[in-house]
């Protein structure tokens, strides 16, 4: 045997994503919501302070949509890294 195989290192039980990082995952819904709700929030008191309808509305809740969509894309990008290892491990 060589020394590769008893290094606690390459067991193959460290390439499994952590159990927070799955929690965290779960609000990624909240989190994209939040963020649209911000900006239409954001956007309506924009629109009463400038006394314009519905542009700042509009505007902001695009921004927050595109927003939401890049910290979820974040998030998720994170728990894509961890299978793509555990699938090279089982080609060979």
């Amino acid at each position: 045997m060589s020394d590769s195989n008893l290094d606690p290192k390459n067991n193959s039980n460290s390439a499994e994503p952590k159990p927070a990082l799955n929690f965290l995952l779960l609000s990624a819904g909240s989190i994209f919501t939040s963020m649209i709700v911000a900006g239409f929030l954001v956007g309506y008191a924009l629109d009463q302070l400038f006394d314009t309808t519905p542009i700042f509305l509009l505007g902001c809740a695009l921004l927050g949509f595109i927003g939401g969509i890049q910290k979820v894309h974040k998030l998720t990008s994170r728990m894509d890294m961890v299978p793509q290892e555990r699938k090279d491990d089982q080609k060979s």
